[in-house]
């Protein structure tokens, strides 16, 4: 499930800007909601709002140690956790689709600009990193610490919380006397 969210992630990303590299130059900004919003197209030797500026070869080395702790995680802790897995899927793509473009263009293709707040221009690559790191901090502010003592979270089928355990599992306040199972 990670993988294939994470390709789909980067192809669209990369598709995106395809069309961006292909129907506009550098500089060039259409429109879309006139004072709010506009494709603008820029060429981004950095990463997030540009910081790092042409540190090509350490923001690849850091794409790759990402890619590595997605996989790691993935193997590791997200069995049975889909929100956990939808996340990591999108963060891997952000992180493969920027990665593509530094490899491949050296810099990175962003397009959208927030005009009415100034917000640095972006892609839908960092959109998917940052919508997956938002969601994996509040995911890791509502885990309580039962949770990761058994390996559970937030978005673990049953949370326990009144049993701690995953409800469903046979002996369980839940299903305590009910015929079919020795309660253990």
């Amino acid at each position: 499930m990670v993988y294939v969210i994470a390709a789909v992630v980067a192809a669209l990303d990369q598709w995106l800007k395809w069309l961006v590299v292909t129907h506009m130059a550098p500089g060039q900004a259409i429109p879309l909601w006139r004072g709010v919003v506009e494709l603008l197209y820029v060429q981004n030797p950095g990463a997030a709002w540009t910081l790092f500026p042409h540190q090509r070869n350490l923001l690849i080395l850091v794409a790759f140690v990402v890619s590595g702790v997605i996989i790691y995680v993935d193997r590791r802790h997200a069995r049975g956790k889909y929100g956990l897995k939808i996340a990591l899927g999108a963060l891997l793509g952000g992180a493969a689709g920027n990665l593509i473009d530094r490899v491949f263009r050296g810099y990175v293709v962003d397009y959208v600009y927030i005009q009415i707040i100034h917000y640095p221009v972006f892609n839908l690559a960092d959109s998917a990193v940052v919508l997956s790191v938002l969601y994996l901090i509040i995911r890791a502010w509502r885990t309580r610490p039962e949770q990761v003592e058994r390996g559970g979270g937030a978005d673990s089928p049953g949370d326990g919380a009144v049993t701690g355990k995953r409800t469903g599992e046979v002996g369980d306040a839940a299903n305590a006397g009910k015929t079919g199972g020795d309660g253990h």
